[in-house]
């Protein structure tokens, strides 16, 4: 039992580290038989992707919310600012699914998963691409919905609907290289954001750190979309005008959010690095940072109008007690004055009585 456990994981391992998986240009890169047939036999195991896909989205969401809480939390109890705290929420959570995305198609086994409750059969690599259309989907409507950023949502979109069905139906057999070369991406350009927002804590060491990755990220960017897709994208002497199309569409709008067109529309600027890592800010994330503004400024003013307020009051407290003590001071001797002319009236009685009875 032991032996078979030691000698699966290590035929696992090497398959991970094996260099032939990762190869840009595999042979026979497009099926040409499976591209011609009609996939009529296959309608039931494709609906029953469809059926784990929408559970599969639920599942994303709910975990996006309860994260997204959870992460907002601890990040608000550090004291980091609320537009950074967003952005390593949403870098962290694609970095978590990449990872867990190279691991688990890197070493996926061949055994079929069994559901016999709903009376359906699938495989892990189906159960991945369902995985990662139901994650792109998410991801999507995030981008579009709540960052209204059109280009990013309209990519993953594209690339959810028409290219992992495009690995999922066996027209192309590099689904391992390829969904690794798009992890890989997605993973250094999170790791890139993560550090700039925690600049605080990382220092000038971060920034260096994240100028490095953004390098590799470059590389990474040109070495998948400039050699590796566009041998996706003209198959050997097969005409397919959803996939053409699909592909062209999806390849347009990566270089479209490329980060090759901010680089060389902000390579001259002091922020650079920023500036191409993230998304210009909305109008409504610019109102409220006139608002934050508007109110640092104004709690300035308050403390700077209250501190000559405190000092007047203070002067005017100092001056009332002196005035306090030389009224004090004036009392004492008034009675001291009257005590001693009472005294000296006393001395002259006294000597005026003596006088008369020495006369008598």
């Amino acid at each position: 039992m032991f032996q078979d456990v030691t000698s699966t994981f290590a035929i696992k391992l090497y398959s991970l580290m094996d260099i032939v998986n990762f190869l840009p240009y595999p042979l026979n890169i497009w099926d040409k038989r499976i591209i011609t047939e009609d996939f009529t036999g296959n309608n039931n195991r494709t609906k029953n992707i469809d059926i784990l896909l929408g559970y599969f989205i639920l599942l994303w969401v709910a975990l996006y919310l309860v994260y997204e809480k959870c992460l907002n939390s601890l990040l608000r109890r550090m004291r980091i600012p609320l537009t950074q705290r967003y952005r390593i929420i949403e870098a962290v959570w694609n970095c978590g699914f990449c990872f867990g995305s190279i691991c688990y198609v890197m070493s996926m086994p061949n055994e079929n998963l069994n559901f016999s409750s709903h009376g359906f059969n699938i495989t892990h690599k189906e159960l991945a691409i369902a995985l990662h259309k139901s994650f792109f989907f998410h991801r999507a409507g995030v981008a579009i919905i709540c960052h209204s950023t059109w280009i990013r949502g309209l990519a993953n979109l594209l690339f959810a609907s028409f290219i992992l069905n495009m690995l999922y139906q066996k027209w192309c057999v590099i689904e391992n290289a390829f969904l690794f070369y798009r992890a890989l991406d997605i993973i250094l350009i999170d790791i890139c954001r993560i550090l700039l927002c925690t600049t605080q804590v990382s220092g000038k060491a971060g920034k260096v750190f994240a100028k490095i990755l953004f390098s590799f990220h470059c590389l990474n960017w040109v070495y998948l979309y400039v050699f590796f897709v566009p041998k996706l994208m003209w198959p050997e002497k097969v005409n397919h005008m959803k996939v053409d199309l699909a592909l062209w569409l999806w390849f347009v709008a990566e270089c479209l959010d490329s980060i090759w067109l901010r680089l060389c529309g902000c390579g001259k600027t002091a922020h650079w690095l920023e500036i191409c890592l993230f998304p210009p800010p909305s109008q409504e994330a610019i109102e409220l940072a006139n608002i934050q503004r508007r109110h640092i400024n104004s709690l300035k003013k308050s403390v700077n109008t209250k501190s000559p307020k405190k000092k007047e009051f203070w002067q005017a407290l100092l001056c009332a007690m002196v005035i306090k003590k030389k009224i004090n001071r004036i009392r004492n001797a008034k009675e001291t004055n009257s005590q001693c002319q009472s005294n000296l009236e006393l001395i002259s009685d006294a000597k005026d009585t003596e006088i008369v009875e020495e006369i008598n």
